[in-house]
């Protein structure tokens, strides 16, 4: 890039450009390579006046990926030749410590750098993704002052930036102008955004920092710069850090930075007009969302526009927010709080939520009793709540408020609901159980206590939907026991698939109670044997009670692949299902009667087989029976 040329041969001779269209610069796995271009900038931009139009003016992507030795990429007096700059890509380059360094210009003068001044730098630069720098220790110097922590030896490299800063009048850095910034697993990073910088962010769209273990900050506040004395000593004075302003921004996603004790200073609320997206993930030293600061106000915060906000694997988190102001949030319709176990309040003042239906974690979905304001909550419904040891860690929630169940791939123990809990269970709603390892049984069913030895009955009012899948270990929904009954006067759907220990599914005590359900698909459970059970203890004394039982509502009952089926029950109970007009029965080789007493489905015409359909002239026992008689071997219930 340096020309040998002298500065007076220079004032006659326009030499060619180079490279005018050049788009992409893509450069991987250039082991040896210390510069992408190496050029003494101030010289270069002093003799060439005017200045020569830059050889990279058409310059849009740059990409490095694996190039160990590049310790920074720009030189800042580049920095106003590539302003169609797009995207900055940067991925595995061990020895990056600056995106941008002066480290190779000479000082300048007050003469060529005054054509900086007021300089908008990168108009058009979209995206700066930063991936496994382990040595970046700042995106630029930019106009930082020196620290406590930095070595003597780079005072005078820090005074130059002063001076420079002071020269050109402005501070800039490259993190003011991107639409999206990604960072990830760039652990010298102490801080992203520096403070000089945070109040010219309206470009920024798109925040997402990931596995960065060494920051503190992500905005860099002014009295993080000032403390241990970090100031240069004779140095010009440092203007005050602006308000922030972020009135762009619309997502913000923040995972595994272990040394981040906070996300925004409150001062920075104002501008958050744009936020949609909040996610602050596994975080292990974050305590508030939002920071106090020294001057307090008491005006209301409002996030006009924030529809989701996930907090999760947080364990020291305490709030969002501490301080008394009140929060209105009439957009927020997707909250997620998980495993922070320290969150006792989420703000101390009023938190208002319209929208919001309910709040979820990796148990299930619970109702804003009070909005956000948990404190508010009362009885039950205080932190901690929850009654059953391994699911109450980080949940700050109680089973009165519990509207859905929803367990994936977790391991709960070997009940979901405990005994104490089932009178509880108001408002629940649904329940998804999909891959739960060592669960014995969904509801345990006991003794409550103070209560005497008559049966005790207990109702699931709200419950509407079951759906269990690929719950190997689950032998009972419910265990039979004579003190205590459990009914679900509103359970529409039963679905259960894949439970291979499964041994029935109602007993004759309570299957009576199910007057709403509608769909029952029982599917791939090796060792069930019979949909309704006959109670293990005082057989006849239930045999006396039970005359017939009665599903009015169910209209769709789905039987498949059930290897030891072998019936739906086997008792003498009758049954009558007047709405049932679906009865699929397929892959059941070991099924040899429907029921053993009574049977009426008046409405049923067909049954659908692994053969074929099968009209009903009479009722499913008779047919059984006629098909038995006039066919020895049917391949329908026999293993084909």
């Amino acid at each position: 890039m340096d020309s040998p040329t002298s500065s007076r041969q220079l004032a006659t001779i326009q030499p060619p450009l180079l490279l005018p269209y050049l788009q992409t610069i893509r450069l991987l796995s250039l082991k040896k390579m210390s510069h992408v271009w190496k050029c003494n900038w101030n010289k270069f931009l002093i003799r060439h006046h005017p200045p020569l139009q830059f050889p990279f003016q058409n310059l849009t992507d740059i990409l490095l990926g694996d190039c160990h030795n590049i310790k920074y990429l720009l030189s800042p007096l580049m920095a106003k030749y590539l302003s169609n700059l797009k995207n900055v890509r940067i991925d595995g380059c061990d020895g990056m410590e600056e995106v941008i360094s002066r480290r190779d210009d000479e000082i300048t003068t007050s003469t060529s750098a005054s054509s900086y001044q007021d300089t908008a730098f990168f108009p058009h630069l979209d995206t700066l993704c930063l991936r496994n720098l382990q040595c970046l220790k700042s995106v630029d110097d930019g106009g930082r002052t020196c620290r406590s922590d930095k070595l003597s030896s780079n005072i005078i490299h820090d005074e130059f930036q002063v001076q420079s800063a002071q020269v050109t009048g402005s501070y800039w850095s490259l993190c003011q102008y991107p639409t999206k910034i990604h960072i990830y697993k760039c652990d010298a990073l102490s801080s992203l955004i520096p403070w000089y910088a945070v109040g010219q962010m309206k470009r920024l769209q798109e925040l997402e920092i990931k596995k960065c273990n060494g920051m503190r900050e992500v905005f860099e506040s002014e009295s993080s710069v000032d403390e241990g004395g970090a100031r240069v000593v004779g140095g010009p004075p440092l203007k005050n850090v602006g308000i922030p302003q972020l009135s762009n921004l619309k997502t913000v996603r923040i995972t595994e930075c272990d040394l981040l004790s906070y996300i925004f200073t409150f001062s920075t609320l104002e501008s958050l007009n744009q936020l949609k997206d909040l996610r602050v993930i596994n975080c292990k030293a974050i305590q508030v969302i939002v920071k106090e600061e020294k001057k307090t106000s008491s005006k209301g915060v409002v996030f006009p526009r924030l529809e989701t906000l996930e907090l999760e694997g947080l364990p020291k988190l305490e709030g969002f927010f501490l301080g008394m102001n009140d929060f209105r949030w009439p957009s927020l319709d997707n909250v997620l709080i998980d495993d922070c176990p320290q969150l006792v309040m989420f703000t101390s003042g009023q938190s208002t939520t319209p929208k919001l239906k309910y709040i979820q974690t990796s148990f299930g979905k619970y109702s804003p009793e009070c909005g956000l304001n948990f404190h508010e909550t009362i009885g039950q419904t205080t932190f901690p709540a929850s009654s059953q040891p391994t699911i109450s860690k980080g949940m700050p929630f109680s089973f009165h408020n519990l509207i859905e169940i929803n367990l994936w791939w977790r391991n709960v123990g070997k009940t979901v609901v405990p005994s104490n809990a089932l009178l509880q269970l108001e408002k629940l709603q649904q329940i998804t159980l999909n891959r739960c390892d060592g669960l014995g049984e969904v509801f345990e069913v006991g003794a409550l206590e103070g209560t005497n030895k008559s049966q005790t009955l207990v109702q699931i009012p709200n419950l509407t939907q079951v759906k269990l899948e690929w719950v190997d270990d689950v032998k009972y929904l419910w265990k039979s026991n004579q003190r205590m009954v459990l009914e679900f006067p509103n359970l529409t759907t039963l679905s259960i698939e894949l439970c291979n220990r499964l041994e029935h599914v109602f007993t004759c005590s309570m299957v009576g109670s199910l007057v709403q359900l509608q769909h029952l698909c029982i599917s791939m459970c090796g060792n069930l044997e019979v949909i309704v059970k006959e109670e293990e203890e005082e057989e006849e004394e239930c045999d006396a009670k039970v005359n017939e039982i009665i599903l009015p509502r169910l209209n769709s009952l789905k039987l498949q692949h059930l290897r030891d089926l072998k019936g739906f029950c086997l008792g003498k109970e009758a049954f009558s299902l007047p709405a049932l007009d679906t009865l699929q029965i397929k892959e059941c080789p070991a099924i040899t009667v429907f029921t053993k007493g009574y049977l009426s489905t008046p409405e049923l015409k067909v049954i659908d087989t692994s053969f074929g359909f099968w009209y009903v002239k009479t009722d499913i026992n008779s047919l059984l029976k006629t098909k038995q008689e006039e066919v020895p071997v049917i391949p329908f219930f026999n293993d084909p």
